[in-house]
């Protein structure tokens, strides 16, 4: 493409976002400027039964318990400690989805369960001096420290089948960020990062 083709392509997008931005931009109308009238985003979620309420906050404050272990156990052996997002993450994900009423289908209600129990098995892990995600390949879900705000964010790995952690070679990684969307939470952007690869491959 040469410059003057390029000049023009430029032009034509501003134009259209020029077109677009204040339709966009208007979202839900006046009614966002109101804290008493603002749609709530996302929407409630789906009831939680009982019994599976009480499931899951004993699967959270169990893995709770379990990464206030590992902050003391991994003290001093700070390469394992830096993986302990890798754990939060999960539990963030049930605790935010049974705290801010974010199942939006009972199928999350058992994703959540799941979810649990991986991060459990992270945690054992931790603690027996093991990390064997951080060599996995496929789809991989992680954690990360914000350096704005201190919070753990997820995020999704897509590694290579063909990627071992020895080797020499530079490999492809697709890194999946978690975004916005109106029936997007922490639950099922993890759940999603561990079963979808995603149009990229």
């Amino acid at each position: 493409m040469n410059l003057m083709n390029l000049k023009i392509l430029i032009a034509s997008i501003l134009t259209l976002a020029m077109l677009y931005l204040p339709k966009i931009s208007q979202a839900d109308g006046a009614g966002d400027n109101s804290f008493e009238t603002v749609r709530r985003v996302p929407a409630l979620g789906v009831p939680v039964p009982p019994e599976d309420r009480t499931e899951l906050e004993t699967g959270i404050e169990s893995l709770r318990s379990q990464i206030e272990d590992l902050k003391t156990i991994l003290k001093k052996q700070p390469a394992l400690l830096e993986l302990l997002p890798d754990v939060q993450i999960y539990y963030n994900a049930a605790r935010y989805a049974l705290t801010y009423d974010e199942f939006f289908s009972v199928n999350e209600i058992v994703g959540a369960k799941n979810l649990l129990k991986e991060g459990a098995e992270r945690a054992a892990s931790l603690r027996d001096g093991k990390a064997p995600w951080t060599t996995q390949t496929g789809l991989v879900a992680r954690g990360y420290i914000s350096k704005i705000d201190g919070s753990i964010q997820p995020y999704g790995l897509v590694v290579p089948a063909s990627y071992h952690h020895d080797s020499p070679f530079h490999h492809r990684l697709d890194i999946w960020f978690h975004g916005r969307g109106e029936n997007l939470s922490e639950l099922n952007f993890i759940r999603d990062r561990e079963r979808n690869p995603g149009e990229f491959t």
